[in-house]
């Protein structure tokens, strides 16, 4: 019998769940332990394929109260509460976030239902310019490029709190009180900006990301700052990258290391419990990458700058190689890159071509010209990255490719698997599929138990999920959605498997829940 792999351990401060924050667990590897489904089949719409409408969520955390699981999905006008016990998926409360009535208001459930009814039908007649003006009218339901990014990043703490990221600058805190059925209530709401000093508050434009330290303080992560809080939401700490750019999720290990991707450097900071550390004498460290000029990544379809991935932790507890992964944005095709996460080998020697003797490794990503927007899925010492670039890009990004990719342009295709070898320090190619509709630059995710990395897919203009073989990179099994709607769109989010094996899935028009 193989034995599991090594996971990232358990962050105590969190709920204890299979989802307490975004990407699963502190380390971001979006992979599990526990099962997820197995036998392929056409889904039924409200038997096993359940719909909750939400004008875009990206990902619930979750939590259990008693023996009742609750899923929180912070969205972009406000915060809905699930209950998910048993095969339930229904929608139990709504919370619009302080400030955003007015545009909570718009987005009804009947306007959303009548955006989508135009898109299904531009989509069905295959007209570009019909389907980028039915697009263009998210503007008329509150959607901005500003707000694209309120909730993406959310978790769930050990006493059962939730917190998320909105309205540029703030973070929300709010509670059930940990009541089954009850609604979901503001603890308090703080705009990080206002209690930073003015020439440190004006990195913090916008907050990107959101993670739990081991001992029970959030970090924030801004386009030019690092931040800690107390669970309070006081700030007490924080680092700023001058002329530089966080568009990416922040993972953390349990000893005090925060990995930030700037859109220039990949950084170790360094929380003591007290305060944020740059200095090397304290464990920190920071290494360039691969970037190319933010002009040219924005042309290719690119919604980050520099790496588009949130970093991901590979190697935990006894295996030999502690490493932090991502996908560079190098000219003339991205790479995946591996640092050492601590002390570099004494015997190891800078490889040819890389920007640093931290840089373990790297390797050509065949699939995208740009960088990889999705963050890498991580199980052992394998490492799965999906494509991102859009082909024929649109001028505006997001929901414009999203939804005219693979419809009336061409889609982003394929997944590239690669194996870190700790005997000869290189990261192998392993398989390479190129039968994945990445269009919705969904998040995959892999089940330890099942051996399969569930991908979002679109085939012939219906949405379906994929298992793939992650030893082979075969296709096993499909799960395609009742109808060819955008509604089973799952745009932007991050899969999520239910301690019972069923997926959880965000999107742009609601959340689905498939039944295995």
């Amino acid at each position: 019998m193989t034995s599991s792999p090594n996971m990232p351990p358990r962050n105590p401060w969190l709920a204890d769940s299979v989802y307490p924050t975004s990407h699963f667990n502190p380390g971001a590897t979006d992979s599990v332990l526990h099962a997820g489904p197995v036998r392929g089949k056409a889904l039924r719409d409200g038997e096993d394929a359940l719909f909750v409408p939400n004008f875009m969520v990206s990902n619930p955390t979750l939590k259990k109260i008693g023996q009742d699981t609750v899923g929180i999905g912070s969205g972009m006008f406000g915060v809905r509460k699930l209950l998910l016990t048993g095969k339930s998926f229904e929608s139990v409360a709504y919370l619009p976030y302080p400030g955003f009535e007015e545009e909570n208001d718009k987005a009804t459930e009947a306007a959303t239902q009548a955006l989508l009814e135009e898109w299904d039908d531009a989509r069905r007649a295959g007209d570009d310019e019909r389907l980028v003006k039915a697009i263009d009218k998210i503007a008329q339901l509150g959607f901005s490029h500003e707000v694209g990014i309120n909730g993406v990043y959310n978790l769930i703490d050990r006493d059962g709190f939730h917190y998320c990221v909105y309205g540029g600058t703030k973070i929300l805190k709010c509670t059930d009180d940990n009541a089954v059925r009850a609604p979901l209530r503001i603890v308090k709401s703080a705009d990080v900006a206002e209690a930073m000093p003015p020439e440190a508050a004006s990195a913090v434009s916008r907050i990107i990301a959101l993670n739990m330290t081991y001992d029970g303080f959030l970090a924030a992560a801004a386009p030019g700052a690092l931040v800690v809080l107390d669970r309070d939401l006081n700030v007490k700490s924080y680092v700023t990258f001058s002329g530089e750019a966080v568009d990416n999720g922040i993972p953390l290990d349990d000893r005090g290391g925060i990995y930030v991707v700037t859109s220039r450097r990949m950084l170790k900071v360094i929380w003591n419990g007290e305060s944020l550390s740059t200095d090397e004498n304290d464990g920190a460290w920071e290494s360039g990458y691969e970037w190319m000029p933010d002009e040219k990544a924005f042309a290719l379809g690119s919604i980050s700058r520099g790496s588009g991935t949130t970093p991901t932790l590979m190697g935990f507890d006894d295996d030999p190689d502690k490493l932090v992964v991502i996908a560079d944005g190098a000219e003339g095709g991205t790479n995946l890159v591996a640092f050492w996460r601590d002390e570099i080998p004494e015997d190891f020697e800078q490889k040819p071509g890389t920007k640093s003797r931290r840089i373990a490794d790297q390797a050509p990503i065949h699939i995208s010209k740009a960088t990889i927007e999705p963050s890498p899925n991580v199980l052992g010492y394998g490492v799965a990255v999906i494509n991102s670039t859009y082909p024929k890009p649109f001028p505006k990004p997001g929901f414009w490719n999203g939804f005219t990719a693979g419809i009336t342009r061409p889609a982003p295709m394929g997944v590239q698997k690669f194996n870190w070898n700790p005997k000869t320090r290189r990261l192998e190619e392993d398989w390479l599929n190129t039968e994945i509709d990445n269009s919705d630059i969904m998040v995959p995710v892999v089940s330890a138990a099942t051996n399969l990395l569930y991908c979002a897919n679109k085939r012939d203009g219906t949405y379906e999920y994929t298992g793939l073989d992650w030893s082979t990179g075969e296709t096993k099994a499909r799960w395609v959605f009742p109808d060819d709607s955008a509604k089973w769109n799952a745009f932007g989010g991050i899969t999520t498997i239910l301690e019972d094996g069923d997926l959880l899935i965000g999107g742009a028009f609601g959340l689905k829940r498939i039944v295995g």
